[in-house]
């Protein structure tokens, strides 16, 4: 166990669900400003090792890159450079991140998903027709004109069994016979030959598979929102032009494309690499972007999927791809490395992370 009376700096990153403001967060102090995944995570960790922590956000908003003077940005810097004393934040563990830092076991793990606008449901005042097809409404239209010219032909030709009822003398009445029989109404006339009546209880029949398939159809297409996004797979993004797509600048993501032999990710990477417009420099700009439409988002599908579930405006494109981890970074050569592994460990044996994640 670690010692009670010692505190760490704890390095968040400000990202929905992970470390998040609360709405009377002026009015507060301290870690008390903050609710989300990560705060719940290392406030359990303290309890069950028993020390205090503080949280402080990485103050430039990277997760962490190597620059070119082999100095790391994000919070991979804030850490090697003895501003904080851990990550509790979305760090996934790559070969780089690892070489800097010593990474704890796994607490969760991430893909990457695509992240688009929710298309805007088309409505017309020819919606009524949706729940079947033209192709289906144009050979009911024919049947019904074919069968309306031959049931008068059958009643002229035909002997008639009663003359109780008026007939059908004319095509038109006919048709209004077949047609108060499709909408369940009723007609003045009616067949009075016995092929007449055989041909009319088969219409009548069909009308009921008709009427009933109908029905159904359209109170799914009332009650159930139809959605037809402009993508499907990831893949599909390489072969439009319609609608831009990216990620965050000296991600993990950015990683993953930029050293991904496999097609279409080196593809799509050559594309976001050509335009300047394509890459966003924090997940705010990237959500911004999306919400202004024809833009699609490659991110943590963790924060995509928290991000559907609570606003209807986003759509997420999957299925995930690139699995990773998620651990605690301590400086190198940590002394609380073993026991912060083991501490995560047992929270996942006892169940009490996926209690956090459905939170």
């Amino acid at each position: 166990m670690i010692n009670h009376c010692h505190q760490f700096c704890c390095c968040n990153y400000q990202e929905q669900p992970w470390t998040m403001l609360k709405t009377d967060h002026e009015d507060l102090i301290g870690n008390d400003k903050y609710y989300g995944f990560a705060v719940d995570l290392i406030d359990v960790i303290s309890q069950v090792l028993g020390f205090t922590y503080e949280i402080i956000i990485v103050h430039d908003g990277k997760f962490g890159s190597k620059l070119t003077n082999g100095e790391w940005d994000g919070i991979v810097g804030e850490i090697l450079s003895g501003n904080a004393s851990m990550s509790v934040a979305p760090l996934s563990i790559n070969a780089d991140r690892e070489a800097a830092l010593d990474f704890t076991k796994p607490f969760k793990t991430r893909g990457i998903t695509v992240l688009i606008k929710t298309p805007k449901s088309q409505s017309s005042f020819w919606q009524f027709m949706l729940p079947l097809s033209t192709t289906v409404w144009l050979l009911v239209f024919m049947s019904f004109i074919v069968l309306s010219i031959s049931l008068f032909f059958l009643e002229k030709v035909s002997v008639a069994r009663t003359n109780v009822m008026p007939k059908l003398d004319s095509v038109t009445e006919s048709g209004w016979f077949m047609f108060a029989s499709l909408v369940g109404g009723g007609a003045e006339a009616a067949p009075t030959t016995l092929p007449g009546r055989i041909m009319s209880s088969g219409w009548w029949f069909f009308s009921l598979i008709l009427i009933s398939t109908y029905t159904a159809n359209l109170a799914a297409f009332l009650t159930v929102k139809k959605i037809n996004p402009p993508i499907s797979k990831v893949g599909e993004l390489i072969d439009q032009s319609t609608m831009k797509y990216g990620t965050v600048s000296d991600s993990g993501v950015e990683t993953f494309f930029k050293s991904s032999k496999v097609d279409p990710f080196w593809r799509m990477y050559e594309q976001m690499a050509l335009f300047d417009d394509m890459m966003v420099s924090s997940t705010e700009e990237g959500l911004s972007r999306v919400l202004d439409g024809d833009y699609a988002f490659l991110w943590d599908n963790s924060v995509n999927s928290y991000l559907v579930t609570t606003q209807c405006e986003f759509t997420e494109i999957g299925p995930a791809f690139d699995a990773k981890g998620f651990g605690i970074g301590l400086p190198p050569g940590s002394l609380y490395l073993e026991q912060l592994s083991m501490a995560i460990l047992k929270l996942a044996d006892s169940g009490r992370i996926t209690e956090m994640e459905y939170k």
